[in-house]
C-alpha cells in the first residue's frame, strides 16, 4: 500500500470521526433543547400546621413521631374541664335570660290588656317602655344561646383531629404540654399532595409547557423511575440584589460581566405513577427529565 493511499485512509478516518462527533454533539444539543433535565429536584408536599383553637394542658396524646394517621384520627386532647365549666355557666345564663324574657312578656301583656280596658290606666310611654324591655329580653336570650353554642364549640375544639391522611413529623409535644390557642403545635404531611419541584436553568425552559411528560428519578430509588407531567412553571424568583441593609440602603452584590450564571426556575411536576415500594419523603433529592416534543 502506497504512502499516498495510507494518507487518504487516515484523512478519511479523521473526517469520519469529525462527522461522527458533530452528529453526537448535534444530537446532544437537540436533547438539551427539547429534552431538558436537571439533577436539582426535590420532593415536596403540603405541610399542615396543626393549630389548636383553644389552649390548655394536653391530657391525651395517642400519637408518636413519624406515625401515619388517617383523617379524623385523634392527634391530642386538651384538658376539657375548664370548657365544661364554661358550658355550665352559659347554660345558667341562658336560663336566666329565658326567665327574664317570660317576666317581660307577662309585663308587656298585662300592660296591653290594661291599656285596652282603660286607656288612662297606663300611659303610652309606659306601654312602649314595656315593649322595648321585652325586645331587650328577647335579644338577651339570643346572645345567651350564641354564648352557649360558642362554649360547646370550644369543648369540641379540645379534641384536635387530623384533617387529612398524613404523617406526623418532628413531634415535640408531650403529655402535659401546654398548648396555646391559635399557635401551631405540630406538623402533618398531607400524603395526597406530593409533587416534585425541578429547578431548571432559565436557558432550558423555552420549550417546556404544562402537560409535557416528565420522568423523575429519586436519589433514594435510582433504579425506579416515577412518571409525571409538568403542571406549572414559576413566574418569578427572589432577587438577591437591592434588599435594604440595616441602614435602609440598597445592598447591591458586585457583578462580574464575564460571568453570567443562569437563574433556576422552579417547574412543578405532578406525579401520575408512583411504583409500589417507593416511599416519598419531603425534601429528598430527585432528577427530573422533561419531554417537550
Amino acid at each position: 500500500m502506497t504512502s499516498r493511499k495510507k494518507s487518504f485512509i487516515r484523512y478519511a478516518i479523521t473526517l469520519a470521526a469529525i462527522i461522527l462527533a458533530g452528529v453526537i454533539l448535534a444530537n446532544m444539543f437537540h436533547e438539551y433543547l427539547f429534552q431538558p433535565w436537571t439533577r436539582d429536584g426535590h420532593v415536596r408536599a403540603q405541610i399542615i400546621k396543626i393549630t389548636p383553637r383553644v389552649g390548655g394542658p394536653i391530657v391525651n396524646l395517642p400519637i408518636a413521631d413519624n406515625q401515619a394517621v388517617n383523617k379524623s384520627d385523634l392527634l391530642f386532647k386538651i384538658d376539657p374541664r375548664t370548657y365544661a365549666l364554661a358550658i355550665e355557666q352559659a347554660e345558667a345564663k341562658l336560663k336566666q335570660a329565658q326567665a327574664s324574657e317570660l317576666v317581660k312578656q307577662d309585663q308587656a301583656k298585662r300592660g296591653r290588656d290594661l291599656h285596652k280596658k282603660d286607656r288612662g290606666a297606663i300611659s303610652e310611654q309606659a306601654l312602649v317602655r314595656k315593649e322595648n324591655d321585652l325586645l331587650v329580653a328577647i335579644s338577651n336570650v339570643d346572645v345567651a344561646q350564641a354564648n352557649l353554642h360558642a362554649a360547646k364549640l370550644d369543648m369540641e375544639f379540645t379534641e384536635v383531629r387530623a384533617p387529612v391522611d398524613g404523617y406526623v413529623t418532628n413531634l415535640l409535644l408531650r403529655y402535659g404540654s401546654q398548648t396555646v390557642a391559635n399557635q401551631p403545635a405540630l406538623a402533618l404531611i398531607d400524603t395526597s399532595s406530593y409533587w416534585v419541584h425541578g429547578f431548571f436553568k432559565e436557558t432550558q425552559i423555552e420549550n417546556v409547557r404544562p402537560g409535557n411528560k416528565a420522568v423523575v428519578k429519586l436519589m433514594s430509588y435510582p433504579d425506579t423511575p416515577l412518571d409525571g407531567i409538568v403542571e406549572s412553571m414559576g413566574w418569578g424568583i427572589a432577587q438577591q440584589d437591592g434588599a435594604p441593609d440595616a441602614n435602609l440602603l440598597p445592598a447591591i452584590n458586585p457583578s462580574f460581566d464575564w460571568i453570567r450564571l443562569a437563574q433556576r426556575i422552579p417547574v412543578r411536576i405532578r406525579l401520575t405513577r408512583i411504583p409500589e415500594g417507593v416511599d416519598l419523603r419531603v425534601g429528598t433529592t430527585a432528577s427530573v427529565f422533561v419531554t417537550t416534543e
